[in-house]
């Protein structure tokens, strides 16, 4: 009796302890369900990129610095890789892995419109264990110059990507878009999203360049025998 008497007013704190213990057991395994979008790397001009800077890898980050300078007209910039990793646990699965992308001048706005996208599809079976897979296309041939008019003056352009895959939990269908606002596990909505960007100039071509300065040195001609 003397014990019951000694232990009855830690009961509640004992069960308070028990019943945290079972909360973070249970948060846990929540935590680790479902499917998501750990890794997005890219291979643009020659170089690889991770899309974000929390994904892991040496690589530099896509859009920490211009892609470079570009003659539309003697020049590209390749689309030729892109891979997503994914998880996907107790039973969950992912699939329909794509990439897509859109080149826009850098004064104009990012789309959260899927339409105002074009898609490459990625191979998805590629297993990394522990139910882990990656999604990945090699050898693209995509140039982001490709439709750009050779321009009078030095021009900023950027392009816009955002890795897809779809998931499957439940018993329910949908897509996963690891963008910027939402790197891992990836948004389930487009207008939630906000692509990973990268920019890039088109310069003039060297002929524009002379052309250019042969208009200014025939005005500043006409201009001296107007004033003599």
């Amino acid at each position: 009796m003397t014990f019951i008497t000694f232990i009855t007013p830690f009961y509640p704190d004992i069960m308070k302890k028990l019943s945290l213990l079972v909360f973070s057991l249970v948060s846990a395994i929540s935590l680790q369900a479902g499917t998501g979008i750990f890794g997005a790397y890219v291979t643009i001009g020659g170089t690889k990129y991770k899309s974000s800077a929390s994904y892991g890898g040496a690589e530099a980050t896509l859009g920490a610095a211009s892609l470079g300078s570009f003659d539309v007209d003697t020049d590209s910039l390749i689309f030729s890789q892109a891979e997503t990793l994914t998880y996907q646990n107790s039973g969950h699965t992912t699939f329909g892995f794509a990439a897509a992308y859109r080149v826009r001048l850098a004064t104009d706005s990012k789309s959260t419109d899927p339409s105002a996208y074009s898609f490459i599809s990625m191979a998805d079976d590629i297993d990394l264990g522990n139910g882990d897979e990656k999604g990945e296309f090699t050898g693209g041939t995509v140039d982001f110059l490709a439709g750009i008019a050779a321009p009078v003056a030095e021009t900023v352009y950027a392009v816009d990507i955002i890795h897809k895959v779809g998931a499957w939990e439940g018993g329910d269908n949908f897509e996963r878009l690891a963008n910027l606002n939402d790197a891992s596990p990836g948004s389930t909505d487009w207008a939630s999203t906000n692509a990973f960007t990268a920019n890039f100039t088109v310069v003039p071509e060297p002929n524009s360049y002379a052309l250019i300065a042969g208009m200014f040195g025939l005005a500043y001609i006409a201009l001296k025998r107007r004033q003599g």
